[in-house]
């Protein structure tokens, strides 16, 4: 009786979890015959009867998860799934219409920013209508005075490498 229980506890194990493969019903029927629970020559009977067995419990739960979908479905309200779809299509509706009006208002700003932007710039700089005939620029005196004082230093610094390098060949003529 013993070897009978446990039998049918590999069957019961192999077709709980789902198919079993038939490496899977050979392996196990392989481990019931080095225990002695079944004989060699029905070891293959066993392997068939296991896999079909997977089949059958495997077709039965699929069969039972069609059926009770079917019957969720008739469960469900079609006036409630409209209702709700409608719902969904009126948010997205509002949502399109707050994003083009957001779109709308951020170009309306940054365009007052752009325009104040240059009517400040022309006040700093000053447009060409409001400047008094025969004065000049101070921004364009400032500038040639600044450059002046720089090529002078520029000029500077380049004369005393012209005389190293002076110095430095007299001294190899002196050698020679």
């Amino acid at each position: 009786m013993a070897s009978n229980d446990r039998i049918k506890k590999y069957l019961d194990a192999g077709t709980v979890l789902g198919q079993v493969t038939r490496a899977r019903a050979e392996e196990i029927v392989r481990e019931l015959v080095n225990a002695g629970d079944v004989q060699r020559e029905q070891a293959q009977e066993w392997v068939d009867n296991l896999v079909e067995r997977s089949r059958r419990t495997s077709e039965q739960v699929l069969e039972l998860v069609r059926h009770e979908v079917a019957n969720q479905f008739k469960k469900i309200d079609t006036q409630s799934i409209e209702s709700i779809a409608n719902q969904v299509a009126d948010i997205l509706k509002r949502s399109a219409e707050a994003g083009r009006a957001a779109t709308h208002e951020a170009t309306a700003q940054a365009s007052k920013t752009a325009k104040a932007a240059r009517k400040a710039a022309k006040k700093v700089t000053g447009s060409r209508k409001h400047r008094v005939k025969g004065k000049k620029d101070p921004a364009k005196k400032a500038a040639p005075t600044k450059k002046a004082p720089a090529k002078k230093a520029a000029a500077a610094k380049k004369a005393p490498a012209k005389k190293a390098a002076a110095a430095k060949k007299a001294a190899k003529k002196a050698s020679s």
